[in-house]
């Protein structure tokens, strides 16, 4: 059975070379592709999507594997003349793909002479002729970088720097992580609340990055500094619109059947109070806003499923309760369809989107209505589906589009419609989007009731 393990290892290192080989051609005919596309108007900014992103997304959506691990794979896959021995080893055999996209990844910064150097190191068979163990493998990739970057380890060290940042993420157990173990919700509130003041102060001209300036405000908080409480100058509350910027609105009717911040009048991040925050927080300094998903049957204790944090990820019913039922929390109710779970409000018109009709748009779609994509609705663009003024500023004309799908669609290397009800059973608001090559993909309004019991059967009559 070893030996049958021994065999396999080598047969899928074989196929994985095949597999990058096909990822190779399929850029090559896309970038074609792509050069050939019509230029459209004159207006329109080229070179907002890399044909590499284009590829990517489109194997991310047939596939399912992670778009990191496709764009990793790719810059291995169409850089062959580079990686020509590490790729050579993985077509016999000799070493995996995981090793194979560790020596691209590690030698991004190093010249094409060097990365052979680097191969030729960790390709060398060991001592005794036996399998080269992973740590190993490690500890010769390191040190062979380390011995031709001439640039040193100061150089490195400030390369890394450079890329510091904050990082939260939520655990199966109803925490979560930020340095420190805490209650998920604050680490939800922490990190929403950086991300709002980073982007505050880019959009004032600070020239550091997203993730360093989240990195320096965390740093300062946790040294009990004073956080900055008001926006910059010149900062609206409705960021925008639409077709050429991202939109976002503070004062959105939350998305659930009901919701709770923690310790804060609702608002627009970074606005004071409306009153003295119930949690002790000094004043001129508001607390922190967190949005937590809960529908009415949790709320009151007839259901137990999970509720969502936005953007976060999920924490128990029991959870959810205790949250909502401390002192300081709002809750806001968004009016869904009890059979559908989607959104829904009486819709408006007006030139620009109005603050109620990007919250209307928002409280529709509840992430990217780009296939595949998670983006909360709150941090896309608000499109126009049929272009303006053949399309109507309204509701049933405008999608949440995050940046790389809204380009997609202007650049015209993909399409998308939106699904009329003469389209039969996929009507209801649907997204159909088509990509480069030809395949569709169906995107639809968020089911803001997801995880309850399986709604009614849209032939019964409503319960009510």
């Amino acid at each position: 059975m070893l030996a049958d393990i021994e065999s396999l290892e080598a047969a899928k290192a074989r196929l994985e070379a095949d597999l990058l080989s096909a990822y190779a051609a399929l850029h090559t005919i896309e970038e074609q592709q792509i050069t050939a596309l019509p230029a459209g108007s004159p207006s329109r900014m080229t070179g907002r999507v890399s044909s590499a992103r284009v590829v990517g997304e489109e194997i991310a959506l047939a596939t399912g594997v992670g778009v990191g691990e496709v764009a990793r794979r790719l810059s291995l896959a169409t850089a062959a003349r580079r990686h020509g021995a590490i790729l050579a080893a993985l077509r016999a055999g000799t070493t995996s793909l995981h090793r194979a996209l560790q020596v691209s990844s590690e030698t991004a910064a190093l010249s094409d002479a060097d990365v052979a150097l680097v191969a030729e190191a960790v390709l060398a068979p060991s001592r005794d002729g036996q399998p080269l163990p992973q740590r190993t493998f490690i500890t010769r990739l390191r040190r062979a970088i380390a011995s031709v970057d001439g640039r040193g380890a100061d150089e490195r060290h400030t390369r890394a720097r450079s890329r510091r940042g904050v990082f939260g993420r939520l655990t199966g157990d109803g925490m979560g992580c930020l340095t420190l173990v805490t209650d998920a919700d604050a680490v939800a509130a922490v990190m929403d609340r950086l991300d709002d003041q980073a982007r505050a102060a880019r959009g004032a001209g600070d020239v550091r990055t997203l993730d360093q300036l989240r990195c320096d405000l965390a740093t300062e908080a946790l040294l009990l500094s004073h956080l900055a409480a008001q926006q910059p100058a010149g900062a609206s509350a409705e960021r925008g619109h639409s077709d050429s910027g991202p939109t976002r609105s503070g004062t959105s009717d939350g998305p659930a059947a009901s919701s709770a911040s923690s310790g804060s009048a609702p608002g627009t991040p970074g606005d004071p109070p409306a009153h003295p925050p119930a949690d002790g927080s000094a004043a001129g300094r508001p607390a922190a806003l967190v949005w937590l998903v809960v529908p009415f049957e949790v709320a009151v204790g007839a259901s137990d499923a999970s509720c969502e944090l936005p953007g976060h990820g999920w924490v128990t019913a029991a959870h959810a309760r205790e949250i909502i039922s401390r002192p300081g929390s709002v809750w806001r109710t968004l009016p869904v369809d009890v059979r559908t779970g989607h959104a829904f409000s009486s819709p408006t018109k007006a030139y620009r989107p109005t603050r109620a009709i990007v919250a209307h748009v928002q409280a529709v779609d509840g992430v990217c209505r780009g296939p595949g994509c998670e983006v909360l609705a709150t941090r896309c663009d608000v499109d126009h589906e049929t272009p303006w003024p053949s399309g109507e500023t309204a509701v049933g004309n405008l999608f949440s589009k995050h940046r790389l799908h809204h380009n997609l669609k202007t650049e015209r290397i993909w399409s998308s419609r939106a699904v009329t009800s003469s389209d039969g059973p996929l009507a209801g608001g649907a997204l159909e989007w088509t990509t480069l090559t030809g395949r569709a993909y169906l995107t639809r309004p968020k089911d803001w009731r997801e995880g309850l019991a399986p709604p009614p059967d849209p032939a019964d009559p409503p319960p009510f």
